[in-house]
């Protein structure tokens, strides 16, 4: 039999999209992608997970399908086949990729092109749904029995041929496509004579936990299997220590119900999670070893035996990633693959998968309901039983896995509960299991889709996030953990609970920074947290812990510090002594020719000292820069550190250059750069120094060849936009610039709304942006445009496109003294930002409300703005609320009486940047 020593790459193929239509294929995808990577023989891709690329998005994900071992399609009958889907499908017949098709015909029973061509007795596998949430419950089994079937059959030297010539004219009987369902028989342990076992303790636990103002029934007495389950709960729950857990006479127990050969290796089970609440993964991983080999001898049933190889698989992973080792030969999965079949736990899988299916229903109801109704959740307690009835079966078989996916599923269910009822004790609960999956992603998102919820935060109920991860086991699990809710509840702890939390997470820090065999996949986690509440922690420490490394052999650490030193620290609470020693140590790099430090970290690290020192000071530093770096030093470094006028017209003249060259090569010979860095930014930045004087001759060579990017057909549509706002930016500082460029003026003017641009698949800025662009920089050259741009924003309806707008809107009233606007524009500028500063998007909040203190200059509008400011200081997200405390000096220069109350506010606001923010304004 062939062994696999890499998972099968599966390719999940559908309809992709954020509209509605494509919700039902979004969730069956991911439902479809849990489940198969749960048997952990499978690596899934999805492209709306995928992450970026330098490559196109389709040449991406064209990539992806043909390094695929199998590709499954699920196609909705009445969608038809998507452009996109159709693509994937002549790949695969192109590049005889192992295939498996599913046809839903929930909503037209009429099939598909697609569907008629591969009915046929050498087509690949196809089978028709009759609706997603039947592709959800049926196919996960069918799926892994097809693609373990097909990979089988090269074991005993059979030659697969994919089944990929459609072009046969043959059907198939329809009452031929069974579907077979195996019986699997497990040991009949669950009952004694025909007394069932009871679960109530742990029934009550999880109902308590979701109905915390309940109080829970009174518990029996007795001492049986129940009760000795549920004492794990509190420690899994609240922290209790696993010593509390008697594990000898729960043996006892589990020995009257179960036939012996099964007691024999549970209790090894049992004796290897003891060891791994120790921290002992190497005796734990030995226990399991043995309690594997000893069910083979016993010849108990295979999932039971595939579920000790994942307890396996996975603590095996987890014991060479403390010792930063990789390796492809994990004996349970080695021995995972060795099996004939891949089969489910018979009661919990089907518990979870009932679960879900409740919960996914539960959704659907909602997702239609009319605004009218409301829908709650039914009988919480059906989901509260299947979460009690999942962990009282991994405790009787004692899977660690399965105990430890608890807090995933409580998350879910919690998820559901909260986002329903919007119930604070569910949104608490979700934001504590979503910290104990420990994928930073996940809850930095949850974070800020919730970020109005955690504004809401008491000190006390921060703290209580934070102390849930000592529920996690593993030491360096446990710190992640802890990493990641003081990232982001950090801000909402009290001075004191601060204080004592990070004393102790010091020392941990210091010890990694210090070791020689550090865990490296802790280093992105901890620089993360260091990002996030770098205002709370002592500057001093942040340059020390960096510096510390910088000089320390741990090179793969040495980019991370030294981009931390250029982006975070607040070098004006830094001590001057420590100061000179970074400076000493970047001068000393010059020297180190083996240096593996970026080049580009180094150049920045070099502006913001020189900005620190007075000439003398930095002399020594100067003379290094412009030794190994003169073009930098006569450029960058000079504009940063000193702004002179000579400087700024070198920077300008070579920006000028590069914005020709790309002007001449952008889509020559159909190829396509994108760039890392746009001039026009650059440019638009020196502009925006008012102390900055530049001939008129390079300001309008400038102008010319920023219009001529416009005019370029083949330029991208980012690149477009970039060269609107310089355009903006240079009307208003030159009030004649347009008539001393009047031919180019009217190249622009004559364009109208006929822009192109060649738009790539992974950029967000739709093409239409442009035309929007194009009308604002109209209204720059006095045309009547207000109409045509009332009708533009209003075809703006998702966020990207709002939020692209909003910032075009605000580099337009950049220096805005220079040129007048037109009170109709204003007042458009001004419906919409009352708009979006209502939306749910964060980013879209945070852009508003800059153009809403900009507007503040509008006598009319001052009432109806500052009312806002009212709610937002009282309701909105710290993200939101800091832009508003920065911008008190405006609000006070309309509204004095506004701008002293949100300053009190600001004051006692239980996140500890605004209140430091506010005290700088007193």
């Amino acid at each position: 039999m062939i062994q696999i020593e890499d998972k099968l790459k599966v390719f999940i193929s559908s309809k992709t999209g954020d509209d509605q239509a494509s919700i039902k294929y979004n969730l069956a995808r991911k439902a479809i992608k849990e489940m198969l990577e749960l048997t952990g023989l499978f690596q899934i891709y999805l492209f709306e997970e995928a992450g970026t690329s330098s490559m196109s998005a389709y040449n991406h994900y064209i990539q992806r399908l043909k390094s695929a071992d199998v590709c499954i399609f699920l196609i909705d009958n009445e969608d038809g086949i998507p452009q996109g889907v159709q693509n994937e499908v002549d790949e695969v017949l192109k590049n005889n990729i192992p295939s498996l098709y599913y046809f839903c015909d929930q909503n037209s029973k009429e099939k598909t092109s697609l569907q008629t061509r591969l009915l046929h007795a050498n087509a690949p596998k196809n089978k028709t749904i009759h609706s997603f949430e039947d592709f959800i419950q049926r196919s996960t089994t069918d799926l892994i029995d097809d693609i373990l079937s097909v990979y089988r059959s090269y074991g005993f030297g059979n030659a697969i041929i994919p089944s990929n010539n459609l072009l046969m004219e043959e059907t198939n009987d329809a009452n031929d496509i069974q579907i077979e369902s195996e019986k699997i028989n497990i040991p009949y342990i669950l009952s004694i004579g025909s007394k069932k076992i009871s679960k109530i303790r742990c029934r009550e636990y999880f109902i308590s936990m979701f109905f915390r103002n309940e109080k829970t029934k009174e518990m029996a007495s007795d001492l049986d299997i129940d009760y000795y389950c549920s004492t794990l709960l509190p420690i899994m729950f609240n922290g209790s220590n696993f010593n509390t857990f008697k594990i000898s006479e729960y043996l006892k127990m589990l020995q009257n119900i179960l036939p012996q050969a099964y007691f024999k290796v549970i209790e090894l089970r049992w004796k290897a999670i003891n060891e791994y609440y120790n921290n002992n993964l190497f005796e734990s991983i030995e226990i399991l070893k043995l309690a594997y080999k000893n069910s083979l001898s016993n010849k108990l049933e295979d999932w039971f035996i595939q579920d000790i190889l994942i307890d396996l698989r996975n603590q095996i992973n987890l014991y060479h990633e403390n010792r930063n080792e990789f390796t492809n030969q994990n004996f349970g999965q080695i021995e995972l693959d060795k099996m004939n079949n891949s089969l489910f736990y018979p009661n919990i899988d089907r518990y979870e998968k009932n679960l879900l299916e409740r919960l996914e229903q539960d959704r659907q109801k909602s997702d239609i309901e009319a605004y009218s109704s409301k829908t709650f959740l039914g009988d919480r307690s059906l989901y509260t039983n299947s979460i009690a009835d999942i962990f009282f079966e991994a405790m009787i078989f004692g899977s660690m896995t399965h105990l430890t996916r608890i807090y995933s599923i409580v998350q879910k269910l919690s998820y559901e509960c909260f986002v329903r009822n919007n119930e604070w004790i569910m949104f608490k609960l979700n934001f504590k299991n979503t910290i104990m999956s420990l994928d930073k992603k996940k809850v930095r998102r949850m974070a800020r889709t919730f970020s109005a919820h955690l504004e809401k935060l008491t000190p006390e109920e921060a703290k209580e996030i934070y102390d849930y991860t000592d529920n996690h086991i593993l030491t360096n699990h446990k710190l992640v953990a802890q990493l990641l809710a003081i990232s982001e509840v950090g801000y909402y702890l009290s001075d004191d609970d601060f204080s004592y939390v990070w004393d102790n997470l010091e020392v941990i820090l210091n010890g990694w920074k210090k070791s020689e065999d550090s865990i490296v996949n802790l280093e992105s986690y901890i620089f993360y947290t260091l990002k996030r509440i770098k205002d709370r922690l002592d500057q001093n420490y942040l340059t020390e812990f960096c510096l510390s490394i910088l000089k320390s052999k741990s090179l793969r650490y040495h980019d991370s510090a030294i981009e931390f030193l250029c982006q975070s620290v607040n070098y004006s609470k830094v001590d001057y002594k420590l100061i000179i020693k970074l400076n000493e140590f970047i001068i000393n790099l010059f020297k180190d020719k083996s240096s593996s430090i970026s080049e580009n970290h180094i150049k920045c690290l070099c502006c913001q000292l020189g900005k620190l020192f007075n000439n003398k000071e930095n002399q020594k530093l100067n003379s290094k820069i412009q030794e190994k770096w003169p073009e930098f030093y006569e450029l960058e470094y000079s504009i940063e550190t000193n702004k002179n006028m000579p400087s700024s017209t070198l920077f300008l003249e070579k920006h000028l250059e590069i914005i020709k060259y790309r002007n001449l090569t952008q889509g020559e010979n159909g190829s396509y750069t994108k760039y890392a860095d746009s001039s026009f930014l650059a440019v638009r930045n020196v502009f925006g120094n008012d102390s900055t004087t530049i001939s008129k001759e390079l300001i309008d060579a400038i102008f010319r060849e920023t219009a001529n990017t416009i005019l370029n057909s083949k330029q991208m549509i980012t690149d477009k936009i970039e060269a609107y706002k310089l355009l903006y930016i240079l009307c208003r500082i030159d009030k004649y610039i347009i008539n001393r460029n009047s031919q180019i003026v009217e190249e622009l003017i004559n364009m109208g709304g006929d822009i192109d641009a060649y738009e790539t698949m992974l950029s967000h800025v739709q093409k239409q942006m442009l035309v929007f662009a194009h009308y604002l920089l109209l209204e720059l050259f006095q045309k009547d445009v207000s109409v045509s741009i009332l009708n533009e924003l209003s075809t703006f309806n998702d966020e990207a496109s709002q939020i692209e707008s909003c910032k075009l809107i605000k580099s337009y009233l950049d220096k805005d003294d220079k040129l007048e606007t037109s009170q109709s524009v204003l007042g458009l500028f001004f419906q919409f930002s009352l708009i979006w500063i209502n939306s749910t998007s964060l980013d879209l909040r945070w852009h508003s409300i800059h153009l809403l203190i900009k507007l503040l200059n509008v006598e009319e509008y001052v009432e109806t703005i500052t009312n806002r400011f009212i709610r937002i200081i009282n309701e909105d997200d710290s993200y939101v609320k800091s832009q508003l405390v920065h911008g008190l000096g405006e609000i006070e220069k309309v509204d004095t009486n506004t701008a002293k109350y949100i300053l009190e506010k600001s004051l006692v606001d239980s996140n500890y940047v605004i209140r430091e923010i506010a005290l700088t304004k007193k």
